[in-house]
């Protein structure tokens, strides 16, 4: 019997997201702590780019105020960065069409083809949360 590994988790920063300057704010924050965990230079790009993508749809379409907390995530031997994106405005109308690429919510599928794991929980005027995690690589 194979037994799974539980995932633990240190909080490295929560950020407001209510502006844009919050988004660049929350960008750097996310790739600092990327590099310090190790992470490539290419993967830094990558994680920045998916905070980017989600925190920007937070100040243009939520209409309201989130937050972005980003954590250190271990799962036995893998060690990786944890982003959490979540928001308190309307929710996403039509989820299925704002996961296909091309779509008005386009950072969406983007975001998550940048990143290793990527969730998205959404209702109907409770807000959104979209939870993105990012493995180092064993390379």
């Amino acid at each position: 019997m194979q037994t799974i590994a539980a995932r633990e988790e240190i909080e490295l920063a929560k950020l407001p997201i209510a502006g844009i300057q919050d988004v660049l704010l929350a960008r750097m924050v996310a790739r600092q702590e990327a590099a310090r965990l190790g992470f490539a230079p290419r993967a830094l790009t990558q994680i920045a780019t998916a905070v980017s993508e989600i925190g920007r749809n937070v100040v243009q379409h939520a209409c309201a105020s989130g937050q972005v907390i980003i954590a250190d995530q271990t799962e036995g031997s893998r060690r990786g960065l944890k982003i959490t994106v979540q928001d308190t405005g309307p929710g996403i109308a039509d989820l299925d069409r704002a996961l296909l690429a091309g779509s008005p919510g386009a950072g969406i599928p983007g975001s998550r083809k940048l990143m290793d794991e990527f969730a998205i929980r959404c209702g109907k005027g409770s807000g959104t949360t979209v939870t993105m995690v990012k493995w180092l690589s064993r390379e």
